[in-house]
């Protein structure tokens, strides 16, 4: 990691990850990596399914998938899913619901950091080759504030899982 890409994220901290890792030509999770450690932690992708299933309790979050033809979102309740077939199951017909390559998931990072202002807290879920798979957030009030409930999750999940600053 370069010392420019920390002291830039350091400056601005809610830059977007996708944007800085290809200003920088570095992964995505090279970037999260590289944000002021107060600001992030991270456990293996092995606790994918056990987060999948803990947000499944949350209510409302906002689900983003990023990619260089567009940024997806979707609000609303991310149902608790099972393995099966080798994916991981979202049920439904409505609403999100799909197959996860649970598998590929090489690490989860918990992100807390100021956006557009405010501030956000994230589970980004990163594949094998440092890309994001997808980033859920957690929900906010009619105020726009971070739902106090689900921010109390996301830090209790953190802790559960032991995730730690460094990588």
């Amino acid at each position: 990691m370069s010392a420019n890409l920390a002291s830039a994220l350091a400056e601005n901290p809610g830059a977007i990850v996708e944007e800085i890792a290809k200003e920088y030509r570095v992964t995505t999770r090279d970037v999260v990596e590289a944000l002021p450690k107060t600001m992030r932690k991270f456990t293996t992708g092995s606790a994918f399914i056990e987060v999948m299933q803990d947000i499944g309790t949350w209510g409302d979050v906002t689900l983003i998938v990023h990619t260089d033809d567009g940024i997806m979102e979707f609000g609303g309740p991310v149902p608790a899913g099972e393995v099966a077939r080798g994916y991981y199951n979202v049920p439904g017909s409505k609403g999100f619901h799909g197959h996860l390559r649970h598998e590929r998931c090489a690490g989860i990072a918990f992100v807390e950091r100021p956006f557009m202002g405010r501030l956000s807290a994230s589970i980004l879920f990163f594949n094998i080759d440092g890309g994001i798979m997808f980033k859920i957030f957690v929900g906010r009030d009619e105020k726009r504030e971070l739902k106090g409930d689900q921010l109390e999750a996301f830090r209790k999940l953190a802790d559960r899982l032991g995730a730690k600053i460094d990588a």
